[in-house]
Formats: structure tokens, sequence, C-alpha cells
């Protein structure tokens, strides 16, 4: 089983049966920059387009294709390989030598694999983990056998209300590893190889103990509504307040707007600034109690506690069936959020093999 298979749905029970990425084509993501090109500096910004390909692989393949170190480029977000994904990178280029060409970096017909540039410009800095604003997605469903009103009904309800916003299972690794590596670490069981593998481990943690709590939100009927004891962040931003600031009426019209999200916990050590009401913590205590263990980790790791919107906003979401059993989706999402927390709230899917 998934290790996201027994979260609980807002909506209710999958509409169908569907396939997800039969082909890379199936699942499209346009990765969206906050910033663009300074058009000088010892950097190059460059946009690529990989299929199946995962990041760290077209990073190998650009830096063997260009003849620079892999360690030198940067990446804003890492995307999946069984898909056609727009990416940004920089890579590191000398100020004095003139600039590459766009165009085909690999090309594999045997194995489908692609890696193209499609823009470039000159750059003062290296693109740091984190620096987007968020994600297009263009997703086909196959094989849905579902009945149309159902879905149009359930998919204008989610454009309406939103979906629980759960970490997806890419979040845990191949088969869940990362989540069985985390524990066997904190039990002293493990050790991580390295720094990037001890950071994907502990967003393993929190993320399973963010699930766990948003799942009994979902089970409460109160993961999109504000209560008086939340604490409350702005739509795409990351700015907290307590919901008893601010009159419920307002924040209830907020909260059905989109403009406003209860949050769940991201466990670490008691951040300055970042205290709960009383009724929230003891909440989310007995709900985080079967995870003691990945709380304690993370503490004692010295992560410094945090906030995550329970509820995802999808925008422009659209969607039309290209025939009986065929769905595609369109929308956009913010930055560390799933489509995979879209689908599993309209249809049971699996990866085509």
């Amino acid at each position: 089983m998934s290790i996201t298979q027994g979260l609980a749905r807002a909506w209710g029970e999958p509409l169908g049966r569907a396939q997800v990425a039969g082909q890379p084509e199936d699942f499209f993501v346009d990765e969206q920059l906050s910033f663009s090109a300074s058009e000088d500096g010892p950097h190059l910004l460059i946009q690529i387009e990989k299929r199946r390909l995962s990041t760290s692989e077209a990073i190998r393949r650009l830096a063997d294709g260009w003849d620079i170190p892999a360690q030198g480029i940067g990446y804003a977000g890492r995307k999946d390989r069984e898909a056609v994904s727009r990416q940004w990178l920089t890579v590191p280029w000398p100020i004095q030598a003139s600039l590459p060409q766009t165009g085909a970096i690999f090309d594999d017909p045997t194995s489908g694999k692609q890696l193209r540039v499609l823009k470039l410009a000159r750059h003062r800095r290296k693109l740091p983990v984190g620096a987007l604003t968020g994600n297009r997605f263009r997703l086909r469903l196959r094989e849905f056998k579902a009945d149309p009103v159902a879905v149009n009904a359930r998919l204008q309800q989610i454009a309406i209300a939103g979906v629980p916003n759960y970490f997806g299972g890419q979040r845990f690794g191949h088969d869940g590893g990362n989540a069985q590596k985390v524990a066997a670490w904190f039990a002293g069981e493990y050790r991580p190889r390295h720094r990037t593998e001890r950071s994907m481990l502990l967003s393993s943690a929190r993320s399973i103990c963010f699930n766990a709590v948003l799942s009994e939100r979902v089970e409460s009927g109160d993961w999109a509504t504000p209560g008086i004891c939340d604490l409350v962040v702005l739509d795409g931003r990351g700015s907290l307040f307590a919901a008893d600031t601010e009159a419920p009426a307002r924040l209830a019209a907020r909260a059905a707007g989109l403009r406003v999200h209860a949050t769940g916990p991201l466990p670490g050590q008691p951040r300055k600034g970042l205290s709960l009401p009383e009724r929230l913590s003891q909440r989310e205590d007995d709900w985080l109690r079967p995870h003691a263990a990945l709380v304690e980790g993370l503490q004692a790791a010295r992560v410094d506690a945090a906030r995550r919107a329970l509820r995802l906003a999808v925008g422009a979401l659209a969607w039309r069936w290209a025939d009986r059993q065929t769905l595609e989706l369109q929308f956009s999402l913010p930055k560390g959020c799933y489509a995979t927390a879209v689908l599993r709230e309209l249809v049971d899917w699996e990866i085509a093999a």
C-alpha cells in the first residue's frame, strides 16, 4: 500500500480508475520562475525541456554536453522522470565566452530520453532551490470510465473549494523508501550517506507528520475552514496570523474566497515567534502521538518547526473530454504542492507500466 493511500479524502470516493503518464506527454509540467534573467553576470539562466529524465540526470547530461561541472549547476525544483517537464537551471559561464546554442543536448530514440535547451540568457547568480512561484500542469487521464456529469461536478467543487494540501508520494521515495530510512535513522539503525540524503529524509519525516494531521482535519470536516484557535496563512504566501485576531465573519469570507487557509505542523524545534494556541497544540499533539519518534528525531536534528497550509487552491482549473474515456486537465499550483493531491480527489489512478 502506498504511504499516502489511507489519507482521508475531502470530496468523496474516486469516481473511477484511470491511467496517468501512459506516455510522458500525458504529464506535462511547466515551471514558473519568480524573476527573469539579469542579462549579465557569470552564469546562464536557461530553460530546458526534458523527457524521461530526472532532474539529476538532466543536469549530468547538460554538464557532459557543455563540458561544465555538474556541481555548479543550480535548479529551483526537481521534476518527475516519467513526464515532459520544462524547468529552469543556471550554469556557470565565463563572462568573456560566447553563448552556447539552444537546441538538442541529448536524444536517445531507443529509450525516449530527450533534453533540449529552449532559452538562455546571462544571469548574475546561481539559481537557489525554491526560487519559483509554482508550476503549470497539463495532464491526460486515459481509460477513465466515469460518468462525465459526476466528473464535471467534482471538478467544479475542486475549483471552488480546493483540495487537501497533502505531500505526494514522491516526497517519500520509491515505494516509501525514505520513510523507512528515516525511521531507521532515528532509531540508530541507519546513517544518511551525505547531506542531500539527510535533507531528503528530514523532509520525509515532516511530510508524514503533516499528512497525518491533515488527514485527521479532513475526517473532522474542518480542514478548509479556519477555527478560532487556528494559525492562518495567506494564500500563496508565508504570512501567519492567529484566527482570533480577525472578525469571524470576515475570516469566513476570506476563507470561502480561497484567500486564507488554516495551517498544520511541520514539526521541529520550537521557533521564536511561532506559538500555538493551547487547544490547537493539544489537538495536534494527540494526532502526532503515533509519530512521536519522528517528532523527537526532528527536534534532535535541530530542524526548525514551521507551518503549511492545510488547503490547496487549484488555479486556472480547466478540463475537457478528448474522447469518452480520456480526460484532459490543466491547472496551476504554488511551489511545494503536488498534482497528485488534485488527482486523488477525483480518480483512483495508476502510473502506466
